[in-house]
């Protein structure tokens, strides 16, 4: 049944409840508590629906009663919203718009960080009132402490629904020095932004993904990873004159879930190409799959090219276990570089992550790719490239429909990647392969796992000269205790391993750890840095090093193999 409030007070639906003294009981201390907690007193502004209630102006509807809420009802094109109040409701602008008719207002307070109070500073962080910038007087700072500390600037803001917004972008106007870049993140999306010169400014844009709507977000702007220079002198510091959230250009963004122009036609844009020497790269006709149009890039003896398209991958609220498809076809042999974050004409490698090597067959592939929960709700730059490699030969790399899909074998987790290893035999997001002579193989036999009912991951190689590295992206654990957050997995290394095999942490590649060739299965943890904990972190394994220890081949080839990853805290990692 639903207890109807007095004039004034919260609507608290409750359970049926049996009668009985005991039940009675705890009727009412659930009253109690309501009131204790907010949710059926006067003036709360953000009450706690139970499961199947909607909460909606601040009271806790049925799916019924929202829909009743506001008639006529209100229009999200024209980014409207229905406010539910006690006596009638109206249509009023969604967070972030005001006006008549309603027009984007923003929703950061001080942009332009001249007022202190407005920005939450952690671990080194600050802002500077009085520090005159290139667009505004006031400036954020992040002190060296900061990219070695994980500190940020934040604010927490309300943000419209998807439905009654437009599609919007995070404008920054920041400087770097000593560091990999910086990172702007919307809750748990995250984008990388360029490293700049100390005195020089840059103005860099990145669409909202579909986490960034819809209620509250923590908006942070921060160092992406921890810099090499933390376990000496610390140099990194970045400053940050402006960051606000402002409408996208037409088709600057696509929608989540969507990519732009998934099948190269050569009249709808969406791509963008950069070339050098005598490399190509542009759109073709009859080149793609079933004789369609494609992306094309081609040289005939020496130069780079490299495409690359914009794609929103949805939640995975959304759109359940989110995976990446698309259709390809390279020369035989020659070797594409696939990557995933955001490009970056200066080719720092700070700013997307490896996706895939691949070798081409000269036939046409199609390959899947589980997103990593980093990349759930956000939008990434998806690039090919072409890259050098002194053959002199010509060769050819064709892309065509790409796509996000549903997979369940991605699996619902939300903290890393497959930690089972079971999405085979689908591709696994983050292989780098330096030669021809490896493979990474998402194996689903079960005999090979560690407990024998499910998938394992496979790192093979036949030859001395293989050189090999994974990545894999956490969500680093809060520590417990003096127990620091560790990433725990199973590795099934071989007796006679040719090549070292081990793990490092971040870019920095801190904390190598060699895996030792045992011959079973053996338990690993890998101590995670705990100042990040909340946030987005890499982890690494790492088959053999460059240059290559020689050019012998391996018969039969070496396998081995990873499983079941586990987040977790260790008494033998660092708590602080």
């Amino acid at each position: 049944m639903e207890k109807q409030a007095s004039r004034g007070l919260r609507r608290v639906p409750i359970a049926i409840i049996e009668p009985g003294a005991y039940n009675w009981l705890v009727l009412r201390l659930y009253f109690l508590s309501a009131l204790v907690a907010g949710v059926w007193v006067a003036g709360c502004s953000s009450p706690t629906c139970l499961p199947g209630l909607i909460e909606l102006g601040g009271r806790c509807l049925t799916a019924e009663e929202a829909a009743k809420a506001c008639q006529p009802a209100c229009n999200p094109v024209a980014h409207e919203v229905c406010a539910v109040g006690f006596e009638s409701p109206e249509c009023v602008c969604a967070p972030g718009y005001e006006g008549t008719p309603c027009t984007w207002s923003g929703v950061l307070e001080s942009p332009g960080f001249d007022s202190e109070g407005a920005w939450t500073a952690s671990r080194g962080a600050t802002v500077l009132p009085s520090e005159e910038g290139p667009i505004d007087d006031g400036i954020g700072v992040l002190a060296p402490s900061v990219g070695c500390g994980a500190g940020a600037l934040s604010q927490r803001v309300d943000m419209p629904d998807y439905e009654a917004a437009e599609p919007l972008v995070v404008e920054v106007t920041y400087r770097t020095l000593g560091t990999f870049g910086a990172s702007v993140g919307f809750n748990r999306a995250w984008t990388f932004l360029e490293s700049v010169e100390r005195n020089a400014w840059a103005t860099l844009r990145t669409c909202l993904g579909e986490a960034a709507y819809g209620g509250a977000a923590v908006v942070q702007f921060s160092a992406p990873e921890r810099h090499p220079s933390c376990d000496d002198e610390p140099e990194v510091r970045i400053e940050v004159d402006r960051m606000a959230v402002v409408p996208a250009e037409p088709d600057e963004c696509p929608a989540p879930g969507a990519v732009l122009n998934p099948d190269a036609e050569p009249d709808e844009g969406g791509w963008r190409f950069v070339t050098s020497d005598t490399a190509q790269a542009g759109f073709a006709e009859g080149v793609g799959s079933e004789n369609s149009s494609g992306v094309r890039l081609a040289r005939a003896s020496d130069g780079r090219a490299a495409a690359w398209t914009r794609v929103s991958v949805p939640s995975s609220e959304s759109l359940p276990s989110p995976a990446l498809r698309f259709w390809w076809r390279g020369t035989r042999d020659r070797p594409y570089t696939v990557r995933l974050g955001r490009f970056d004409e200066g080719d720092t490698l700070t700013t997307a992550f490896q996706l895939d090597d691949l070798y081409g067959n000269s036939s046409g592939e199609n390959y899947v790719y589980c997103l990593p929960p980093w990349t759930h709700g956000n939008v990434l730059d998806l690039i090919f490239r072409m890259n050098e490699d002194n053959s002199g030969e010509p060769s050819e790399l064709v892309v065509d429909d790409v796509e996000i899909v549903s997979d369940p074998r991605c699996g619902t987790a939300t903290d890393l990647l497959d930690p089972g290893f079971d999405a085979g035999p689908t591709r696994y997001l983050g292989v780098t392969q330096r030669t021809p002579f490896q493979a990474t193989t998402l194996r689903s036999e079960p005999a090979l796992s560690r407990t024998g009912d499910g998938g394992v991951l496979e790192l093979s190689y036949w030859n001395e000269e293989a050189v090999m590295r994974v990545d894999t992206w956490v969500f680093v654990p809060e520590p417990s205790g003096n127990d620091g957050p560790a990433l725990a997995f199973w590795a099934n290394v071989p007796l006679g391993t040719a090549k070292v095999f081990r793990t490092v942490v971040g870019r920095a590649a801190v904390n190598p750890q060699v895996i030792n060739p045992a011959g079973g299965w053996f338990r690993e943890e890998v101590c995670l840095p705990p100042e990040w904990f909340g946030r987005w972190y890499r982890v690494q394994w790492r088959l053999g090093e460059s240059p290559p220890m020689g050019t012998t081949s391996i018969e039969p080839p070496i396998r081995i193999y990873i499983d079941d990853l586990e987040l977790t805290t260790s008494s033998a990692c660092p708590a602080d």
